[in-house]
């Protein structure tokens, strides 16, 4: 097929920039197997690309980080699929389970905005957390509300249409959630998910998108340690979204030092963090990718429990280790038995009962 606008200026940028050094395939098997950027984007341009190699990437962008010369093979991928999402050359039937997830947690059912007097800022947990963890996201809620009134958003990003190539879907759809926000009049969003918060920028908002993090790490600063309390080496899965956002990284780290124990960097840490699987939802389309990420994170961990901001990163690596969310930590459990994981249906059932707590507590707050 022919290239759009976009893709073919990316592809050509690609061209100019990559002189097939091969740095980047030493980080990345696909690379190594399927092609350099550089004979990936001539391939593309001439129209002989495998229209599936694009979800075959977890678009974790450490490719992009590892160039050198500037390149953007991520980037690149990721207009790929958009493009052969379009066209219909590539067909979007592995990720029908997945954006019927995404379709379910939009529903009225799911949704919830709501704010109190004089909040200027708003607490969007975001669909992993308020599904995988949804009593995590309440006390996080009502410690930030304690600090200040707080509003709360219970919504979904529309981040797996992206992923799947539905941008102008997903752009569409997280625009009138951005206005949506803004009406309840906060001038800034905090956020637990780096998805969340890479889809309401893309939305260019009237207010800031901000981390949760960096509000509770001066928290996390003042808090008194118990002295009975055991200290253990926490090994930390960098989300791949914000691998290059020094200050959230640098949070994080705070609230696992803040709960009482000691950070352990992994080999691939910060900018350099690798995928821990779940990036790009490539295992939907069949990729070796996701087993062979998550087995590296695994093995630079060690015996170390490992610790994460990201949901994703939770789902994919605690099954086989015990993984548990910073936020978690924070609030007190055990990192050698973290609570338990929701997904599913039982994800579903979690948001749902998140957003009755949540109605409870704006109805009451309104009588008093």
């Amino acid at each position: 097929m022919k290239l759009g606008s976009k893709a073919r200026d990316a592809a050509r940028e690609i061209l100019k920039r990559c002189d097939s050094c091969t740095i980047c395939a030493k980080e990345c098997p696909l690379l190594k197997e399927r092609g350099l950027p550089h004979d990936l984007a001539r391939d593309a341009l001439a129209g002989k690309l495998d229209p599936a190699l694009p979800f075959l990437c977890s678009l974790c962008g450490l490719c992009t980080v590892a160039c050198p010369r500037k390149a953007d093979p991520a980037g690149f991928l990721r207009l790929l699929r958009a493009e052969f999402a379009a066209s219909g050359d590539f067909s979007l039937e592995p990720f029908q389970d997945y954006l019927a997830s995404e379709a379910r947690t939009s529903s009225p059912n799911h949704t919830f905005l709501a704010a109190p007097q004089g909040a200027r800022r708003a607490f969007f947990p975001g669909c992993g957390l308020s599904g995988a963890r949804p009593e995590t996201a309440w006390a996080v809620y009502e410690m930030l509300d304690a600090l200040e009134p707080t509003a709360f958003v219970l919504a979904c990003c529309s981040h797996p249409s992206q992923v799947a190539g539905r941008a102008d879907a997903a752009l569409t759809r997280v625009k009138d959630l951005a206005a949506r926000i803004a009406a309840l009049g906060v001038s800034e969003v905090l956020v637990p998910c780096a998805s969340c918060r890479e889809m309401l920028q893309a939305a260019e908002p009237e207010f800031e998108v901000s981390t949760v993090y960096e509000t509770l790490a001066p928290v996390a600063d003042e808090r008194e340690q118990d002295p009975d309390r055991e200290s253990l080496d926490i090994a930390v899965q960098d989300s791949c979204v914000w691998r290059l956002d020094k200050p959230v990284h640098r949070a994080v780290r705070d609230l696992i030092w803040g709960s009482g124990h000691a950070v352990s960097e992994m080999n691939h840490a910060w900018y350099r963090t690798t995928c821990c699987g779940a990036g790009g939802q490539a295992g939907l389309c069949g990729s070796a990718l996701p087993e062979y990420w998550r087995a590296q994170r695994l093995e630079e961990a060690g015996d170390r429990p490992i610790a994460t901001a990201c949901t994703g990163c939770l789902r994919t690596l605690a099954g086989s280790h015990p993984t548990v969310h910073v936020l978690d930590l924070f609030l007190g459990a055990d990192p050698l038995h973290p609570p338990a994981f929701l997904s599913g249906d039982a994800a579903h059932l979690g948001r749902l009962a998140l957003k009755r707590r949540a109605r409870r507590h704006f109805r009451g707050s309104r009588k008093s």
